[in-house]
Parts: structure tokens; C-alpha cells; sequence
């Protein structure tokens, strides 16, 4: 009699996050699927992930569906993955359901046209301005492009695992951010970063809190702040609505959810 064994090969685990706490954004209310094939079920891991097994092809696009979180999608190319621990994480952002902790810092804000009419799917990016807000410097001479790590000296606020950092120079006209990994190496501290720095950065670059949102269908969004903010501070904000982008300065408050007038992002 001969038997067979079916042996099965773990080719993707997504762990899902959410951007406002660093913790698993779990539980009924996150629908995880291949957009190629979603009759493909992917397993449940012990830590909240989610496995996808014996995926066929080089590369997939997993989504992510919730009544609380934005819809998230994700090209991913798994021949990039490492074998033995094939792992992505996607960060969740948080919609106009979601529930933030009583000291969360963040802005709630409609953007719209120039008539009043919501916008959406406009991206925002934010910093906080200034010194007094900042995670550390760079402690590197120099940080060349393509580097994907960097040495700093800490300040304030503790950085955590996947922050988004903005790196900017003195007179903040030129940035960068990145999600970052923060690791301790012969005493000296590190961040790793999700993709590959661009520019050329030197020593005592400002390492600035950063936060991203997409407006909703009503043109909401929501940005989300980690970690101690100052009572009393400025964001330099971007928003992009297609081909066109427009910078303001807008006002934060750390430890509050602060819910500010609605922000024409078109003009007359």
C-alpha cells in the first residue's frame, strides 16, 4: 500500500497593524483577501496574522476590508520574501469609527473643493515643525542614497517600532519619511527603514513625528500621532489631490483628538 503526504508551505503571513497603537488590528471586523483569487482563506497565526498557504505566481494582492479601518491593498512580490520567514506588515489606517485611546493625539478634518463639496481619496502627509517635537538626530556623517539603515541619538519621545519618521534638513525643504525598526547595536542606536533613502543626509538631520491619511467618501480624514506631542505645536502638511498638491501649516495639540474646521484643498 503506498501513502501519500500532502505537505503544506506557508508562502505569505500578513500581520495587520494598527498605525495609531503599533499593536494587531484583529478580530471579526477584518475581512484579509487576495484580490486575485478571494476564495483563497488564509489561516489564523498565533499572534493575530494571517497566513496565506501554497500561493502560486511570484507576486499577489492581498486587501484589507473593515467598518473601522481604511481599506488597505498591497502589491506584494514574494520572490522578495524571505523563505523562512515570509512576513509583511501592513499598517491599518484608522477611519471616522475608530476609537482612539482618551490621550491620542490627532487631527479629524473634511477636506473639500472650493464650493464646500467633500473630496475623496486625498492623500495627507504631516510632521510636526520644530525642535521640541522631535525623535533625535542622525548620528551618522552622512547617509547616502540607497542606504536603508541609519545611526541616531535619541531625543524626547521614544521611537518605536514602525513610527513614521520624517528626516528633514534645518530649514525643512527638503524631506523624506520612512516607517522605521529601531534596534540597539555595540550601544549605539538604529533605525532600519521600509525603503531605501533617496537623498543624501547629514550628521544632526532632525528626525520629526509623522502621520498619513486618505480621505474617506465624505472627505475625512483622520491623521494619527505616536507617542508624547507637545501641548502646543504646528504641522507642515501636504495634501495631494491627483496632479495637484498644496502645503499649509496646520495647529496640534498633543494628547487631544482635535477636530478642526473643514480645509479647501482646491482653490477658486
Amino acid at each position: 500500500m503506498i501513502e501519500s503526504t500532502m505537505v503544506s508551505r506557508v508562502s505569505l503571513v500578513v500581520r495587520t497593524l494598527d498605525v495609531w497603537t503599533g499593536l494587531p488590528a484583529s478580530g471579526s471586523a477584518l475581512r484579509v483577501k487576495l484580490r486575485e483569487n478571494d476564495r483563497i482563506k488564509p489561516l489564523r497565526t498565533s499572534d493575530g496574522g494571517w497566513a496565506f498557504m501554497d500561493l502560486k505566481g511570484e507576486a499577489c494582492e492581498v486587501t484589507v476590508e473593515s467598518d473601522v479601518y481604511l481599506f488597505c491593498s498591497r502589491r506584494i512580490d514574494l520572490s522578495e520574501l524571505p523563505a523562512g520567514s515570509p512576513v509583511v506588515d501592513l499598517f491599518l489606517l484608522p477611519g471616522r469609527r475608530y476609537s482612539p485611546a482618551a490621550s491620542a493625539t490627532g487631527i479629524v478634518r473634511r477636506l473639500t473643493d472650493a464650493e464646500g463639496r467633500p473630496l475623496s481619496g486625498v492623500e495627507v502627509v504631516a510632521y510636526a515643525d520644530g525642535e521640541q517635537a522631535a525623535r533625535g538626530r542622525i548620528l551618522d556623517d552622512e547617509v547616502p542614497p540607497g542606504s536603508m539603515e541609519l545611526r541616531y541619538l535619541p531625543a524626547g519621545a521614544t521611537v518605536k517600532s514602525g513610527d513614521l519618521i520624517a528626516i528633514r534638513d534645518k530649514s525643512g525643504t527638503a524631506v523624506e519619511r520612512f516607517r522605521v525598526y529601531p534596534y540597539e547595536s555595540e550601544g549605539q542606536y538604529r533605525l532600519r527603514l521600509d525603503r531605501p533613502v533617496e537623498g543624501r543626509w547629514k550628521r544632526h538631520a532632525l528626525l520629526s513625528p509623522a502621520a498619513a491619511a486618505v480621505s474617506d467618501s465624505d472627505g475625512w480624514i483622520v491623521l494619527p500621532f505616536r507617542g508624547r506631542m507637545p501641548a502646543e505645536g504646528e504641522l507642515r502638511v501636504e495634501t495631494r489631490d491627483g496632479e495637484r498638491a498644496t502645503e499649509a501649516l496646520w495647529p496640534l495639540a498633543g494628547g487631544k483628538l482635535s477636530s478642526l474646521p473643514a480645509y479647501a484643498v482646491r482653490e477658486k
